[in-house]
């Protein structure tokens, strides 16, 4: 079977096993918003079913020492993401015997089907055994109670158990915010820890406090002694104050969380084979989306492991007889908040290819250690039965056309060298070319309106009273005679009402005169003016006058002065690359600074040794000029030679932005414009007239050219498609690794090369949550990242030299 007929059926199965799987098939799950409460505590316990509407209101289980009530609400409906309905069913759970209770499975009818949700483990603590502390707020002391509390202080390696952090504030007490806790980890991991959204009340210390759960879950990662915290957690409460105003003020204060130590136990020996580092209770279900196919055409598998345990960092079974298959490394869709919850499903997607005629799918095996039955079990699916045709024999046609060759691929081995630009900065004001066509387009339609109403209405308009005003004020200065005081007067007064900031120096010089001739202390002395200095006088007042209008029409177009780029060559010429990406920064403000200066920078940090700050350059040069194509050329060969993950485009897109992208928006106002102004040429012409004839040319053209700016603005490579530009940021790190928490020790997902390009979707103190054009998420740290649009004004890169050895040229 030939390569194109491969990859066109490999495609076609992708699409068609992606649309199945988005519909997610119906199930029950149970979450309680905490599993430590206090003696005579309430919690929130919510039933849910995904895609299928409930028939009907579960039935509350008994439970010995426990009460479970419905809250009085409706069934609740939410979105979930990838727009699946959730209906939730809300329970009130309490109970004042402690130690350890577990709620049964609830069972649910939806949609003829009968579901079942997995059972739930709780304990009820004495709230006399609370340990307390002190903190202040304003200045107000209070005392709050809070701790790690985990059920099993003695979990196995790789073990996942839930984790809570229990705190308990008093009741008068308004918190606006209750924060996220910042921890340390030691020889584990564990999720981010989020208040839930239930508040319960209980009396403690002889007045109402309030207790708040943070549920997550946390995995062992090695044996021994390992601990979670001290953690630090910022509350913002919000009180009344009177100072003369009654007003509310928010104030911060810092509640710590004692450090909570673990031991962790080796898993028992005797693991039988194919085990790899399950340990829960789990069920596997295997689906493929096609089974009629032919001999050597991959098959897409859908792998749904569900139950309880580490999913997150749960292996993908293996086929319990891969014989004559070839698999590919299976991808697992990324979980999200439900990490916190011990229990859930884990999906994975796997392409096999049948190397020779097979009937079935060979069942898929995955072997966990159980943690409560302390043995090693092991789950297999059902085989999957397929209708699979022998492939077909190629036949040589010599009149078949010939294959058509790849298109030859850019050879390039070093980036592209400098560019001379004219400026080293843009001018500050608006661009004369970003707005001149708009202007002339409004002005002609504006004289076009003007005469459709006049030769309607002409009758009913009236002067502009802003300019009356000027002209009579004018007009009253030239009526002033013989008085040259009064005269100079009502000049300055009408500088400084119509003309104001005016920095002409004929109007400054007029000012001065009059500051000098009219502020005298003897008012006796009559001046005397010449006619030709009056003349010169009222010339410069009309003069001034139209500046000022074309002055605040046009803006400022002054450009800060720009150092010589000679010093900035000399230094780059000289190897000396971080002195002159020093000096290109120094050229000017960095909203200023031209696009071939941010190119510039880009090839001297390459030059410097860092990929990384380079390919940011190169982007900040396409941010402001998408057009620039030495920093498009020089970001592809980054990319990949550093195999930086980025966008990939088809090759159209690459043409389309030969031509910058203002020169298609510009196609696309220019045949609107076409369209608006021969539409206002007949309401504003008599019939016959010759303006018609291009009117109706302009009708024919104008739809044109504006279809065709729109296709090419339309389809103009844009990044901003990806994510925001204010939210995209590169990797600059050479070795930057994403994981799957916000910890050095938590688990890798993925390489991030120089270069690559993600989306910044939460900072977390140290780390960013980010997320790439592959669909890949993790945190990274955030010194290993850098927004392509600066906050502040960038300062030259800290580009660590590698070390030298004796592999080093």
């Amino acid at each position: 079977m030939s390569r194109p007929h491969y990859f066109k059926i490999f495609s076609s199965l992708l699409i068609a096993w992606f649309f199945l799987t988005a519909i997610s098939h119906g199930k029950a799950l149970s979450r309680l918003s905490t599993r430590f409460l206090a003696r005579g505590e309430q919690a929130l316990l919510e039933i849910s079913v995904i895609g299928i509407k409930p028939t009907a209101f579960p039935d509350n289980p008994a439970v010995k020492g426990v009460q479970i009530r419905a809250a009085g609400t409706e069934p609740q409906t939410q979105l979930l993401p990838g727009r699946r309905l959730e209906y939730v069913f809300e329970y009130l759970v309490s109970s004042y015997d402690t130690g350890s209770h577990i709620l049964p499975p609830f069972k649910v009818m939806a949609g003829g089907v009968e579901f079942t949700t997995e059972p739930i483990e709780f304990t009820v603590f004495n709230p006399d055994d609370l340990q307390w502390s002190e903190a202040v707020v304003g200045n107000t002391k209070f005392r709050y109670a809070t701790a790690f509390r985990v059920m099993n202080p003695t979990p196995y390696e790789g073990e996942t158990i839930p984790v809570e952090i229990k705190l308990f504030v008093p009741r008068d007490l308004f918190v606006e915010d209750w924060g996220i806790p910042d921890f340390q980890r030691d020889g584990l991991t564990a999720w981010r820890f989020q208040p839930s959204a239930m508040r319960g009340q209980i009396n403690l210390l002889g007045m109402p406090y309030i207790s708040v759960a943070y549920p997550s879950t946390l995995t062992p990662t090695r044996t021994g002694k390992i601990g979670i915290g001290p953690a630090t957690l910022r509350l913002i409460t919000t009180q009344v104050v009177m100072d003369g105003v009654l007003r509310r003020v928010s104030l911060e204060s810092n509640l710590t969380i004692p450090k909570l130590e673990l031991n962790t136990r080796p898993l028992p020996p005797g693991a039988p084979e194919g085990f790899e580092n399950a340990v829960g209770d789990f069920k596997i279900q295997v689906s493929a989306a096609v089974t009629e196919v032919q001999e050597g055409d991959p098959i897409p598998v859908q792998i749904v492991v569900s139950g309880s345990g580490n999913l997150d960092t749960l292996r993908p079974p293996k086929p319990a007889d891969s014989a004559g298959w070839k698999l590919y490394d299976a991808a697992s869709e990324q979980r999200g908040d439900e990490r916190r919850d011990l229990s859930g499903t884990t999906v994975f997607q796997q392409f096999m290819r049948p190397l020779e005629l097979k009937s079935a799918v060979p069942p898929f095996r995955l072997v966990f250690f159980d943690p409560k039955e302390k043995s090693y079990k092991t789950v297999s699916s059902e085989p999957i039965l397929l209708n699979m045709k022998p492939a077909a024999t190629p036949t040589v046609n010599s009149l078949s056309p010939p294959q058509a060759l790849s298109v030859p691929v850019e050879r390039m081995t070093d980036i592209l060298g400098l560019i001379s630009p004219a400026e080293l900065t843009v001018p500050v004001g608006t661009k004369l070319t970003s707005w001149l066509g708009h202007a002339i387009g409004g002005l002609l339609a504006l004289c076009l309106i003007v005469k459709a109403l006049w030769m309607r209405h002409g009758h009913r308009f009236h002067k502009d009273p802003v300019k009356v005003a000027r002209l009579k004020a004018l007009g009253e200065i030239e009526r002033i005679k013989g008085d040259d005081n009064e005269f100079l007067m009502s000049a300055g007064r009408y500088i400084e009402q119509w003309i104001s900031t005016s920095n002409r120096p004929e109007v400054q010089e007029i000012l001065a005169e009059r500051d000098a001739l009219c502020f005298q202390p003897d008012k006796s002395n009559k001046l005397l003016l010449e006619p030709k200095r009056r003349h010169a006088i009222l010339n410069s007042l009309r003069k001034a006058a139209m500046a000022s209008v074309i002055f605040w029409f046009l803006g400022n177009g002054q450009t800060h002065a720009a150092v010589p780029a000679m010093e900035a060559r000399e230094a780059y010429d000289s190897a000396k690359y971080e002195e002159a990406i020093a000096l290109w920064l120094k050229a000017g403000q960095y909203e200023n600074l031209s696009p071939d200066v941010l190119y510039n920078i880009g090839n001297a940090c390459y030059r410097a040794g860092s990929p990384g700050y380079a390919a940011l350059y190169f982007r900040r040069t396409l941010a402001r000029d998408p057009a620039h194509q030495e920093s498009r050329q020089n970001l592809r060969f980054i990319e990949r030679k550093y195999g930086s993950i980025t966008i990939h485009r088809p090759e159209y897109q690459y043409v389309l932005s030969r031509i910058p992208l203002t020169t298609w928006q510009n196609i696309l106002w220019a045949g609107a414009w076409l369209c608006g102004l021969a539409a206002l040429v007949f309401p504003a012409s008599r019939p016959g007239a010759r303006l018609r004839l291009f009117a109706l040319a302009g009708f024919v053209i104008g739809p044109l050219l504006a279809t065709c700016g729109a296709l090419g603005w339309r389809y103009f490579p844009n990044d901003a498609e990806f994510a925001p530009l204010e939210r995209q940021a590169i990797v600059i790190s050479e070795k930057a690794i994403l994981h799957a928490d916000a910890a050095r020790t938590s688990p890798e997902v993925i390489d991030a090369p120089p270069g690559s390009l993600c989306e910044v979707i939460q900072q977390s103190g140290r780390w960013s949550y980010v997320a790439f054009a592959t669909k890949t998420r993790g945190w990274i740290p955030s010194e290993s990242i850098e927004k392509i649009l600066p906050k502040n004004p960038p300062e030259p890169p800290k580009i660590r030299k590698p070390k030298v050895d004796g592999k080093s040229a």
